[in-house]
């Protein structure tokens, strides 16, 4: 009967050790700085976080429902974008 158990089980896997998962393990999650970041930046574009607030202000009183401040979002956010860009990167490994 050992030849019936060798042909069984000869088609099932033998569990093996992970070597990969313990690695992982060992490694720590990196942590994403961009946040801490984008909040440390955003004094520095007041002005353009000003512009966007008035123009937010133009556009609740449109009636015409055609104006828009993409722009001024854009600007807002690429200012902070420029900020962070530099920091950012030197976080990286």
């Amino acid at each position: 009967m050992w030849w019936f158990t060798k042909y069984v089980y000869a088609d099932e896997e033998e569990p093996e050790e992970d070597v990969e998962d313990e690695e992982e393990e060992e490694e720590e999650d990196p942590e994403d700085v961009r946040p801490q970041l984008e909040e440390f930046c955003k004094p520095k574009c007041v002005k353009a976080w000003v512009a966007y607030q008035e123009c937010t202000d133009r556009v609740s009183k449109d009636t015409t429902g055609e104006a828009h401040c993409t722009g001024q979002y854009f600007d807002y956010w690429a200012c902070i974008d420029h900020c962070v860009g530099p920091k950012l990167f030197k976080e990286l490994k």
